[in-house]
């Protein structure tokens, strides 16, 4: 119930019956009958004050913004005062227990939410998620049995309404009358009486709740009297209900003192403890991340040294690497840069999906001289599937499952520390080698110079490095075998730095468009044919 919204009782008003007393007209008279009255005065009105006096009351409401509105058919209890005070002796200490026990459990919460709050402080300042501190903040709401989201206690009404509750069944001896259809009641009294009156009424989709309590001491020389309880004065918290019954029992004092609590040593021990775990946590966090910072400065720096070592010094360079006893690869250097990828809308047989697009390699790295021959193949694998056989030819018939399968076999043979790992190119790598700072439609000069192709390759492979190489010295950029590059295939060429783009490249010696730079030919990592075969690259990244 909310009490806050009860119009309480009011004002009192007594109509006093004088006696009007006639007399004679002798004034000899006048002194001896007033001289018998006053005698028979002191005589008889002791006696009447003993008799009860009868009450007639009304209880009407006050709604605001209405008008009033009579209570009928509510019940009214007469107390007489002695039993009043020891019901209100019985209420007291139980308010005061009561608003106590509210206000520790709102000073404790307060301080758990605080302590709350600066766990989150501290989960919001970590540069990495610690994992402790939202574990923390659940477990001390667990133990308190609070709510993770604490808000202002609603717990004064439920402290007016058992209050109310405990206020009346504490009454033994009391007596009620029910009001009549205009409110009305009318009570016979002798001395100090109480009336206490609870009720409540509907008001749209809200339940209004009244409480009257009032006390009343007919004077001795009344004989009737008339009650009327209006809204003119206010009980609708613990506050108003506690001031009413400490005013009954001879004080004066309300509730704030009962409110004024430190917090508890349990809800004190119980944020000290989780506090301690939190700061432990925390500086675990720190220290590790100081940890992970400095690994991360001697990775950087000796990735830094080992790409300085891998890197070489000028465009081409070459280095020759023995992958088996009397077999080597050879490599050329390809510097970091920026190039368009793709072909101009001008260019004869392009594709749909050439569009061009700014790249950016930010490191350099190492292209095979040439593409994989049979008898490099044959020294890693054991084996030579190519159609076309000679130990200069270019290895074909290779997937590029095949393929991996190949360069986690060749990185056993040759190890990773000075030379780099063996790798397929990237997409971008793959065209960025093959320009070699050059815009034409084929690697290093025109078709005839650089590539064997259908009609002009005899309907086969030839051995690698017998055309033109491009500016970097790489050999067979264009025709002779498809290459395939280490990404999956993607319409759009996406552009940025490094980027990510199982592409074919390069054409082969059944094909003459497609030898062009930016052909990209889109194939499953399990197919294979006489033209299609495989270049190597080195990243400095083990």
């Amino acid at each position: 119930m909310d009490w806050r919204n009860s119009i309480p009782f009011g004002e009192l008003t007594l109509v006093e019956t004088s006696l009007d007393l006639l007399v004679k007209r002798h004034s000899h008279m006048k002194c001896l009958i007033q001289f018998l009255l006053v005698l028979l005065a002191v005589a008889i009105l002791p006696a009447c004050s003993k008799k009860p006096v009868n009450i007639t009351g009304q209880i009407f409401v006050v709604t605001k913004g209405r008008e009033n509105i009579k209570m009928g058919g509510l019940e009214v209890r007469v107390i007489p005062d002695a039993e009043f005070l020891n019901m209100v002796k019985a209420t007291l200490p139980w308010m005061q227990e009561e608003v106590r026990k509210e206000a520790q459990r709102k000073t404790d919460a307060d301080f758990m939410t605080a302590f709350i709050q600066e766990v989150r402080a501290m989960e919001e300042a970590a540069p990495n998620p610690i994992p402790e501190l939202p574990m923390i903040r659940k477990t001390i709401v667990e133990e308190s049995g609070a709510a993770d989201s604490l808000v202002e206690s609603a717990l004064s009404a439920g402290i007016l309404q058992r209050g109310v509750g405990k206020l009346i069944s504490s009454a033994t001896s009391t007596s009620s009358v029910t009001t009549d259809a205009d409110g009305r009641f009318t009570v016979p009294l002798t001395g100090k009486t109480w009336f206490i009156a609870a009720g409540q009424r509907e008001v749209g989709e809200q339940t209004e709740q009244y409480l009257w309590v009032k006390g009343f001491e007919a004077p001795a020389d009344v004989t009737s009297a008339t009650m009327a309880i209006s809204n003119d004065s206010d009980i609708d918290s613990e506050d108003g209900l506690y001031l009413v019954l400490s005013a009954a029992a001879g004080g004066a004092g309300g509730l704030e003192g009962f409110r004024k609590v430190e917090v508890s040593g349990k809800m004190k021990s119980m944020v000290t403890r989780h506090r301690e775990a939190a700061n432990t946590a925390k500086a675990k966090a720190e220290r590790e991340a100081v940890e992970a910072r400095a690994r991360a400065e001697i990775t950087k720096a000796n990735a830094e040294a080992a790409y300085a070592k891998f890197s070489g010094n000028r465009a081409g360079e070459e280095k020759i690497i023995e992958i088996a006893p009397s077999v080597t690869m050879t490599f050329c250097w390809c510097p970091a840069g920026k190039f368009t990828m793709g072909s101009p809308k001008s260019e004869g047989q392009r594709g749909d999906y050439e569009n061009q697009a700014e790249v950016t390699l930010s490191k350099g790295f190492w292209m095979a001289k040439t593409e994989v021959t049979q008898a490099q193949w044959q020294a890693v694998m054991g084996n030579d599937p190519s159609y076309f056989k000679g130990s200069t030819r270019p290895v074909e018939k290779v997937s590029w499952d095949d393929v991996q399968e190949f360069l986690t076999k060749l990185n056993v043979l040759v190890g990773n520390a000075d030379v780099g790992k063996m790798v397929l190119p990237t997409d971008a790598q793959w065209e960025y080698a093959a320009r070699a700072g050059e815009t034409g439609p084929y690697s290093g000069g025109t078709l005839d110079e650089v590539a064997w192709y259908y009609g002009k390759s005899e309907n086969k492979t030839h051995p690698v490095g017998t055309k033109k190489p491009n500016a970097w010295g790489l050999h067979d950029m264009s025709g002779n075998v498809y290459e395939w590059s280490a990404d999956s295939y993607v319409k759009e060429l996406e552009g940025g730095i490094d980027p990510q783009g199982r592409v074919l490249r390069g054409g082969g010696w059944d094909s003459a468009g497609d030898c062009r730079v930016a052909y990209r030919g889109n194939y499953f990592p399990s197919d294979s044919g006489n033209s299609i075969g495989v270049r190597v690259a080195r990243s400095s990244v083990p």
